[in-house]
């Protein structure tokens, strides 16, 4: 057997695989032997029919189709112990030459990454503090949860004031849009149809007026609205004072109030800034990485999202089918649409593994079966039933946390947390991957 390998962009290579006449022949023979045990062939008991006699009866070439089928499984597998070739996934058999027999073999790679001086990788962090004007906002908040509300038997509804007015609304043709009940403050709150709280200023209690308004989002067209005040209240903010700040806590003064606010700010803030942080970090990991996968790869993470929206869509009583003709798509447009954010997700989820493995993060049994508790408690399934699950929830919860160690670990090299130095000696066990992260894969056919 003669092999001659050459390399493909995006993590392949091409394996031309010729198989000596002799082989060939043993093959053909092998099968012929097959032939003559499954099928009566007339004037032989089964088995003992010679080589010549089950060529003239099937032909030669539906066994020699057999055979091909036979070494292409065969020498695909000893060409790769021969190269000492790895893959991904099967291999894609491409061509094949009859004379003299030979193949030849798209083989996909497993994924490579080279996150270069990542070590060095440094990613400013500045986390905003809560400005006096956020603070004054919360302030405002609690004055207008805590104001005071008189009712009024009578009067007109002035800025300040509290109004309740039945609304019904009906476009040109008559049809009714909106008939409800709303309450706001006339000059502090949204009322709900633009332009209606200048219509409402002036009018007395039990009032009912007509007008027209715009369309909300299309001046172009008019609404026939019919407003009738139904309530009025004078509404009362309280001071900002200590005793507003003994109402709504714990707390003796003003500026007690105020400096919890702050502090639940700040934790707000710092929360929202420490998820951006890690998207900054990982982006910035991302531009100085060389991610090569293979293009299966990429079809696969395809299939996994479209397999999503169709979950979604079934949770929605919708089909993708359904979707697709909506959208006026094509399935393949949608899978090209998919494509930018499918291979985003794999080189994310290739450059966190890589790291894991660099920097000898593992995930603790522990937490392993800590978190599959939780998830069996939330799903509320049967013994005989979690058993059947477990596997594939303990392979998607540990490349999950082991990711997720990945990312924290990220984030403290680019706050310089971690000293540029040589990474940990142990590396990682290699997880179940499920999703973004390579799975090892059996050398399959390449048929």
């Amino acid at each position: 057997m003669r092999i001659t390998s050459e390399s493909l962009p995006s993590r392949q290579v091409a394996l031309t695989i010729e198989v000596e006449p002799e082989r060939v022949e043993q093959a053909m023979r092998r099968v012929a032997r097959r032939f003559s045990e499954r099928y009566e062939i007339p004037g032989f008991r089964r088995g003992r029919a010679p080589y010549e006699v089950v060529l003239r009866t099937f032909g030669r070439e539906a066994i020699f189709e057999e055979a091909v089928e036979l070494l292409s499984q065969e020498v695909y597998r000893e060409a790769l112990d021969q190269l000492g070739l790895d893959p991904y996934g099967p291999g894609r058999l491409e061509q094949i030459q009859p004379e003299p027999l030979t193949f030849r073999v798209i083989v996909p790679l497993k994924p490579e990454v080279r996150l270069g001086d990542y070590r060095s990788l440094r990613v400013p962090y500045e986390p905003p503090q809560p400005t006096e004007e956020a603070v004054q906002e919360v302030l405002e908040r609690l004055r207008r949860d805590n104001a005071i509300i008189e009712p009024l038997s009578e009067g007109t509804a002035e800025p300040g004031m509290m109004v309740t007015v039945a609304l019904r609304a009906r476009d040109a043709e008559g049809k009714t849009l909106l008939e409800d009940e709303f309450s706001f403050v006339l000059g502090q709150e949204a009322p709900p149809l633009p332009g209606l709280e200048e219509r409402i200023v002036g009018m007395a209690l039990n009032e009912t007026r007509s007008f027209d308004l715009p369309w909300p989002g299309d001046p172009s067209r008019t609404l026939q609205v019919e407003a009738t005040l139904t309530g009025l209240a004078r509404y009362l903010l309280p001071d900002l004072d200590d005793a507003l700040a003994q109402t709504v806590g714990d707390f003796e003064t003003l500026e007690d109030l105020k400096a919890k606010i702050r502090e639940d700010l700040a934790v707000h803030l710092r929360r929202q800034y420490d998820a951006e942080y890690a998207e900054r970090a990982l982006k910035a990991l991302a531009e100085q990485a060389e991610v090569e996968f293979p293009p299966q790869m990429l079809e696969e993470e395809i299939d996994d999202l479209i397999e999503d929206l169709e979950n979604t869509l079934r949770r929605r009583g919708q089909d993708l089918e359904s979707y697709l003709k909506e959208r006026n798509q094509t399935l393949e447009a949608l899978r090209e649409e998919l494509r930018p954010q499918a291979e985003q997700r794999i080189r994310r989820g290739l450059i966190l593994y890589q790291l894991a493995q660099e920097e000898g993060l593992s995930v603790p049994e522990e937490e392993l079966e800590e978190e599959a508790g939780a998830v069996r408690q939330r799903l509320q399934v049967s013994e005989e039933a979690w058993q059947r699950l477990r596997p594939t929830v303990m392979s998607s919860l540990r490349s999950r946390l082991l990711l997720s160690r990945a990312l924290e670990r990220l984030v403290a090299i680019a706050r310089g947390a971690v000293s540029p130095m040589m990474a940990e000696a142990s590396p990682a066990p290699e997880p179940e991957a499920e999703e973004v992260v390579p799975s090892s894969v059996e050398p399959s056919d390449p048929m």
